[in-house]
Parts: C-alpha cells; structure tokens; sequence
C-alpha cells in the first residue's frame, strides 16, 4: 500500500496523515509500525513526527497489518515456564531458545505470553493501553528476545510496573549482558556502534545503514575466554556483551559486521563460522542473556539477576579448549 503526498497535504504529520487515511488502524499502532519501519517514506525509515513534503511516497507493509498480527483472545497455554526471580510487581523469565516472546503474524499463540497468562492471569492487564491492539497482544513485555536467544526476561506483572520499567528502559537504566561464542580472536575490549535498520527488499533481516536511515546501536564487550576447537585448528571466543541500545538483532548483526559472527546463527554468518557451527552441532545462535539490572519497581533499590548458560551453550562449549 502506498500513498503519492500532493501539494495540499504536505507539512502534515505522517501517523497523524495515516490514522485518516487507514481509519481502522489506530494511531497508537501507525507509530509502532513507523517504529518498526513497516511504514517508510521513499524507502526510508522516518519518525512519527516527520512532516510530508510534496512528491513523498510513503510505503506501508500489509503483512504488519494483516489480521494475524492483530489482537485476538489471548489464551492462557501450560509452557513450562523457568521463574527464577518474583515479586508482588514482576516476574524474571529465563527464556529457553525456540519459545517467542509474544504473538505476532504466523505466531497467535504457544508464546511466552500465553505461558505467563496461564502462571498469573492478572498479568492481562499489564498493558499500556488498553485501545492499542498491538499493546494488548503483548502484556507485562518490557523487552525481548530473538526466537532463539535465550537466557533472562522482565516481565511486569501489573501497570504500574511495567510503566516503572518500560521508563527505565528507554531511559537506558536497565543493564543487559550476554555471553556470545563467536567465530575468531576479537580484541580484547571493544565497542561497536553503527546504525541499524530493516532490509529494504526483506524485512525479516537487520542492516547496517547511514545515520539518517537507522537507528543508533551500541554494543561494548569483553573477552571471557579464548577458545579453540579440540584440534587446534579454528579460533573461537566467549565474550561478554552488554548493550545500552536493545535494537532487534543488534548483537548478531554487529558482530558479524565486524568479522566475528555468533557461532550457530543461521541468518548473520560467513561461509567460515556456518561450516564450524555444523561441525559442532550449533542448531542455533549461541547468544545467552545471563544477567540484567534494574530498580525494583515498589522497593526503590538496584536488582541484578543472573542465570547458567543454556544446556545446549554449555554442551558446545564443552567441545572446546582454552588458549
């Protein structure tokens, strides 16, 4: 679906143009779709509050709107759920690999979501508002996880405290650490910044794109350990990530950016690191979310939860020496 802006309708707001354009989508959904870059302006990804020029083009991807990615009954399901942390205000998940974290178009239902409504019904209302459907398929969720990362979740388990959390996560407040087993001897310590987007010709994939089309994302890390495979032959490292910016995809886009793809990632790898992940049998990123920080909402004071590697992690690890 595209829209030609004439003369008359330049200088408007392009969610506001849109919410009287596509009368039975909500405004509040049009700004996550602009978000999301669902909704682009000469192939480019825009703001909410960009104001239409003559001659602009804005392009909006249907499958974002299709009936799949709009709020059905959310239906409590028994997914085995692993709380490692709870209190009267929130839930710490450690999410294994293969469960995503909310329903979306192609996934209505065996998500975490639907776990977390089974194990406490009342987290249903933990939802910043209550007209947005894309607000209400997705309650108590402060952050997420790929598919197939694994390791720890916020979840709030009421308004007040998803609002405390969601505020400290913009904010840059809340801390998440990874461990990654990458592909190759990076440098000790580091910090990749670049800028990230949806690919134009497939938006299921993250790029690399110039400032004006993206969004800034920050990743600083440290070696735990240099690795090798049990022969000697391939060089690979355990390292720490922690990421001020929570772009989707960011740390494996920005590792293979610069020469050291994630060890099983099936989408962002070379040749080289694909052919190593099939020797030792990593099915999926080896991408850990081990640790996050925050303010307890209610308490007022810092918390840091931590969780092991994944079984599957670990079972790859094994399989390699130290240098």
């Amino acid at each position: 679906m595209k829209f030609k802006i004439s003369n008359s309708e330049a200088g408007k707001r392009v969610d506001l143009f849109l919410a009287k354009k596509m009368t039975e989508i909500s405004r509040g959904q049009i700004q996550q779709a602009i978000q999301k870059s669902a909704i682009t302006i000469n192939g480019k990804s825009i703001k909410s509050s960009y104001k239409l020029r003559e001659s602009n083009t804005i392009f909006v991807d249907k499958k974002y709107f299709s009936d799949k990615n709009q709020s059905k009954k959310l239906l409590p399901e028994k997914i085995p759920l692993d709380v490692i942390y709870e209190n009267k205000d929130l839930l710490v998940i450690n999410k294994p690999a293969g469960l995503i974290v909310h329903p979306a178009a192609g996934n209505s239902s065996g998500t975490l979501v639907n776990a977390i409504l089974n194990y406490d019904p009342k987290i249903a209302s933990a939802v910043h508002n209550k007209s947005d459907q894309l607000s209400l398929v997705r309650p108590g969720i402060i952050h997420r996880l790929d598919k197939d990362t694994s390791g720890v979740l916020l979840v709030a388990k009421n308004k007040k405290a998803l609002t405390s959390l969601s505020k400290q996560l913009q904010n840059k407040m809340i801390k998440k650490r990874y461990l990654a087993l990458v592909f190759g001897w990076p440098p000790e310590s580091g910090s990749i910044k670049s800028y990230l987007a949806r690919g134009k010709k497939n938006r299921k994939i993250v790029i690399e794109v110039k400032n004006r089309e993206g969004k800034e994302a920050i990743s600083n890390y440290k070696i735990k350990k240099y690795l090798l495979t049990a022969d000697g032959k391939n060089h690979l490292a355990l390292v720490e990530v922690e990421i001020p910016t929570g772009r989707t995809h960011q740390i494996r886009v920005q590792f293979k950016s610069i020469g050291y793809p994630i060890i099983g990632d099936q989408v962002y790898n070379t040749k080289e690191s694909k052919r190593l992940s099939d020797v030792l049998g990593a099915k999926r990123q080896m991408l850990h979310a081990y640790s996050v920080e925050f303010i307890s909402p209610g308490e007022n004071k810092s918390k840091t939860i931590n969780t092991k590697l994944a079984k599957d992690f670990q079972q790859i690890q094994a399989k390699l020496k130290s240098y």
